[in-house]
C-alpha cells in the first residue's frame, strides 16, 4: 500500500480552508490542519475525525503574522511529517485598522504575504524532496482584489494612505507574484506553484472586509484548491493564476518582473531569511 500524499492547509479551522481540508481528507490525502490557536485546531480536528472516521489528520497551531512563530511551526511540521507534497497557503485576514507588528510589518501584509512566504521557504526543501512521483505544489489563495492592488515597495507598511482594502489588495497581489517567482526559482519537475481567486464566498473574511454581501458556499470556494492539490497531475504551467477554476492572465501589475524581484528581496528581508 502506497502512503498517502500529505497536504498542509493553512487557516483550515473554518471557512474555505476547512472545506479544502475536508475535501482533500475525504479524497484520501493526509491533511495537516493549521490554525492560529490550539483550541481551534483541536476542535476542527475532533469534528473532522467524527465526519471522516478513516481520515489521516494532524494539527499544528501558530500565528502566521509572527515570523518567529512561523519558524517554530515549520519546525514542528518538519519533525512530524516525513513527506509533504502540497502546501495550500489559504489563511488570510482583512484588517479594519492599521496595525504594525513588533517585527515592523503591517499586519495584513504580515499574515497574508510574509508569513506564507516564510513558511513556503522553510518547507520548500521538504516539498522538493517529496516529489518522487509528481511535482510537489504550492497553492496561494489570492483574490480578484489583486487586480486593484499595487506593491508600495518603499512604503510596505502603508504609512501613507492605508485603507483596509489597499492593504488587502496589495497582499493579494503579493500572493500572485509570489507564485510566479516560485515558478522561476524551482524546477517544474520538483515544485510547481499556483495562485487563485476562489470566488465571492460567504466567509468571515468577506463579512469583515465587504459587509453583508451574498457569497457562494465555502465548498465552491475550495473547489480550485482541491483540484490543484488533489489531482495526480496538474497540466497548467507553474506560476499560473486561476479565477474561479479557469486559468486566467493575472493583473498587469503582477507581470512587472523588476517589481516582482524587488518584492522577493523585501520579503526575504522582512522574513529575516
Amino acid at each position: 500500500m502506497t502512503s498517502r500524499r500529505a497536504v498542509l492547509v493553512t487557516g483550515s479551522t473554518d471557512g474555505i480552508g476547512r472545506a479544502t481540508a475536508r475535501a482533500l481528507a475525504a479524497g484520501g490525502m493526509k491533511v495537516i490542519l493549521h490554525g492560529r490557536t490550539k483550541p481551534k485546531v483541536d476542535a476542527a480536528l475532533a469534528s473532522l475525525r467524527e465526519e471522516l472516521p478513516g481520515a489521516e489528520l494532524e494539527g499544528v497551531s501558530f500565528d502566521l503574522g509572527v515570523p518567529a512563530a512561523v519558524r517554530r511551526g515549520a519546525e514542528q511540521i518538519l519533525a512530524r511529517v516525513p513527506a509533504l507534497h502540497v502546501l495550500v497557503n489559504n489563511a488570510g485576514i482583512f484588517a479594519d485598522e492599521r496595525v504594525v507588528t513588533d517585527d515592523g510589518i503591517e499586519l495584513t501584509f504580515a499574515v497574508n504575504h510574509i508569513g506564507p512566504f516564510l513558511l513556503t521557504e522553510l518547507l520548500a526543501p521538504r516539498l522538493e524532496a517529496s516529489a518522487t512521483e509528481a511535482p510537489s505544489r504550492v497553492i496561494n489563495v489570492s483574490s480578484v482584489a489583486h487586480t486593484r492592488g499595487r506593491i508600495h515597495i518603499d512604503d510596505l507598511t502603508l504609512a501613507h494612505g492605508w485603507t483596509g482594502y489597499a492593504a488587502y489588495a496589495m497582499s493579494k497581489l503579493g500572493n500572485v507574484m509570489h507564485a510566479m517567482t516560485l515558478a522561476e526559482h524551482h524546477a517544474a519537475n520538483l515544485l510547481v506553484a499556483y495562485s487563485l481567486h476562489p470566488g465571492v464566498i460567504s466567509t468571515k473574511l468577506l463579512r469583515q472586509g465587504f459587509g453583508p454581501i451574498a457569497g457562494a458556499a465555502v465548498e465552491a470556494g475550495a473547489r480550485t484548491s482541491v483540484r490543484l492539490a488533489g489531482e495526480e497531475a496538474v497540466t497548467a504551467p507553474s506560476g499560473s493564476y486561476f479565477n474561479e477554476g479557469v486559468q486566467t492572465p493575472p493583473a498587469k501589475a503582477a507581470l512587472d518582473a523588476p517589481m516582482r524581484a524587488a518584492l522577493w528581496q523585501a520579503s526575504l528581508r522582512l522574513a529575516k531569511l
